[in-house]
Formats: structure tokens, sequence, C-alpha cells
């Protein structure tokens, strides 16, 4: 029983530490953006531009990741051969 106890408090910790994080990255995100003078709109362009080829690129290797593990490349090598006695 004390162990889900210890677990579960260790759950909350983690959700509170990690919800803090993103609290603090969001606010300093916020605060440089109205920091800085707006960008033209090309270089707003290129930006998504970019995102969207990183995505891509992103998922198309986890693409070939899970063909290439269901076709069995990711297997060792083996040899039909008999091993030398």
């Amino acid at each position: 029983m004390t162990e889900a106890i210890v677990r579960n408090t260790k759950q909350w910790l983690l959700s509170v530490a990690l919800t803090a994080l993103l609290v603090l990255a969001i606010w300093y995100c916020a605060s440089v953006w109205q920091a800085v003078s707006p960008m033209p709109l090309y270089r707003n362009v290129i930006l998504a531009a970019a995102a969207i080829l990183m995505v891509v690129i992103g998922c198309g290797l986890m693409a070939l990741m899970f063909y290439s593990r269901r076709k069995g490349y990711d297997e060792p090598a083996r040899s039909k051969r008999r091993q030398p006695e």
C-alpha cells in the first residue's frame, strides 16, 4: 500500500515540476517575443517552410524505421552455412 502512495506522490511531484518548467518556458518565449521587433513577412515564410520541412523529414524517417522493422531488415545477420567443427 505504501508503495502505491510513494509512486503516486512521485508522479504528482514530477507532473508539478514539468508543468512549472512548461509555464516558465512559455513565459520566457512570450517575453522575448514582445521584446524584439517584428520580422518581415519573408522571414516568417522561411521559418514556416523550415518547420514544415522538419516535420515532414521526421515523419518520413519514422516511417522508414517502422517499415524497416516490419520487413525484418533490423534482424541480425544469419548464415545458412554450417559451423566448422
